[in-house]
């Protein structure tokens, strides 16, 4: 089986020249670092928002997500400046290709076909909200706003981005091939129970190479594109209302307004007073599939294993797949309680609300699922039984409220066209215990979380057939109890 043009033996031999073994494997996934996803996170700028350069510098010095692999590109080019650039028929065009399906995505290339047109935002929407935002007090720069997909995607594709990405999975520090970015991180992705069958024999490296799917890695790599705002509470309520009020134009019966005063009650309710950081985020994803993989294999010479640079560099193999978008929203926490600075409490705002939006980005859609690994506890009754209690690293950062349900999933390997592939075995279900989530959000009241709350576990609960051990693999399902 090839390993990116490498045998599984070679692969093997570089994990070992690097003085990684088995047993320092099984301490590595046992660790915090279990990761699915590889993100790059960028922003676009808006000069007519309060506070700008604050959301600027609190974007690109925050602390990372630990549950994510960081993708990032260079720093120069993770701020866009959308007055920049101007949108043409080619642009939309590519936008439309941009959204097409892998699969059709390389047929259209191959053929010289067209992609479909993108109802992305429906055309008689899109001219109700042009005379809506035209009446907003707020300043809204009404064609970026209705245009930060397309205007992200064009720029994403003239600075070569999806190139950049694959660059940092296969390109070391000096602009040569390597392996060891895969090979790290797919150990992340081995389970600790496949470690320590991995320590247990005597091929146990080449045990680890079969858990690694290497679609599951590269296919997992996201850009996420960031519009921030600065907004007072009407503000916000006032943009989160705007897609309502464009739908009510549609009732003629009276009925519709009636039950936007409704609405517009709720949203207010909702929210206290105060001034909120917004985030309109956009994700796309680096294609890959076997196809892909295929024409990435051919850049090796099969006589010297040598590895073509300049076909890589030249090569037209990587791009993005625009997924979909979504808001979120923090409230910059001031009052009595703080005596920290109105720039030191936009930023830990800005850091949650794009938490909080990644979040909703896992839950709305399952490309973007992560699968995290279940702690198990051995403990006892209160009539002394043995029993087992069931938890998750993760908290209030990664969205869960309580009530969320998981799927519990086994790993297997599975032949598919002659090759070792990776499948996912459902064993059952567990919910988050709404009494038990751990508070693991970035900002509290006062600042940035302590030591102590960074240990914390979500406690699960659920019965199942079979009892659930340690390095099974937890997916959220998108609805909740």
């Amino acid at each position: 089986m090839k390993f990116f043009g490498l045998t599984i033996a070679a692969a093997v031999a570089t994990m070992t020249a690097q003085g990684v073994s088995a047993q320092e494997l099984n301490k590595k996934v046992a660790s915090d670092e279990y990761v699915r996803n590889s993100v790059c996170l960028m922003m676009m700028e808006d000069a007519s928002v309060p506070q700008k350069d604050v959301l600027r510098e609190a974007f690109l010095n925050a602390e990372w997500n630990p549950k994510y692999n960081d993708q990032n590109i260079e720093t120069s080019l993770r701020v866009i400046d959308p007055t920049a650039y101007t949108l043409t028929a080619d642009d939309e065009a590519a936008f439309n290709l941009a959204c097409t399906p892998t699969e059709q995505y390389l047929n259209i290339l191959e053929t010289g076909g067209t992609a479909p047109k993108q109802t992305y935002y429906n055309e008689t929407m899109n001219q109700i909200l042009r005379q809506l935002m035209a009446t907003q007090t707020q300043t809204v720069d009404t064609v970026i706003k209705l245009n930060v997909a397309r205007l992200a995607n064009k720029y994403l594709l003239e600075n070569h981005v999806a190139k950049r990405l694959a660059d940092g999975w296969f390109l070391g520090p000096d602009g040569q091939y390597t392996d060891s970015t895969v090979l790290e991180r797919g150990m992340l992705n081995v389970s600790a129970d496949e470690s320590e069958v991995a320590a247990a024999t005597e091929a146990g490296s080449h045990y680890l190479m079969r858990q690694i799917d290497l679609s599951e890695l590269v296919g997992n790599t996201f850009v996420v594109v960031t519009r921030f705002g600065y907004k007072a509470k009407d503000a916000l309520v006032a943009d989160i209302m705007l897609p309502m009020y464009a739908a009510a134009e549609f009732d003629s019966s009276g009925y519709g307004k009636m039950a936007l005063k409704v609405a517009e009650m709720g949203v207010k309710a909702g929210l206290g007073a105060g001034y909120y950081v917004t985030v309109d985020s956009y994700l796309f994803r680096l294609r890959w599939n076997d196809a892909i993989a295929e024409r990435f294999n051919e850049l090796w010479d099969n006589e010297t294993g040598a590895f073509n640079m300049d076909a890589y560099n030249a090569s037209d193999l990587f791009s993005l797949q625009f997924i979909g978008n979504e808001r979120a929203w923090a409230k910059t926490k001031a009052g009595v309680f703080t005596d920290k600075s109105e720039d030191e409490l936009i930023r830990l705002a800005a850091a949650d609300a794009v938490d909080g939006v990644l979040a909703k980005f896992e839950r709305k859609y399952d490309e973007f699922k992560t699968k995290t690994p279940l702690i198990v506890h051995e403990t006892t009754d209160k009539k002394g039984r043995p029993t087992r209690t069931y938890a998750a690293r993760i908290g209030t950062r990664d969205g869960l409220e309580g009530g969320e349900v998981f799927e519990v999933l086994e790993k297997k390997i599975v032949m598919k066209d002659s090759v070792e592939r990776v499948s996912y075995v459902k064993k059952g279900e567990l919910t988050v215990d709404k009494k038990n989530v751990w508070d693991n959000s970035y900002s509290t009241e006062v600042g940035a979380a302590s030591e102590e709350a960074k240990t914390g576990e979500t406690l699960l609960v659920g019965k199942s057939k079979d009892a659930y051990y340690e390095g099974l693999l937890l997916r959220m399902k998108t609805k909740k109890k």
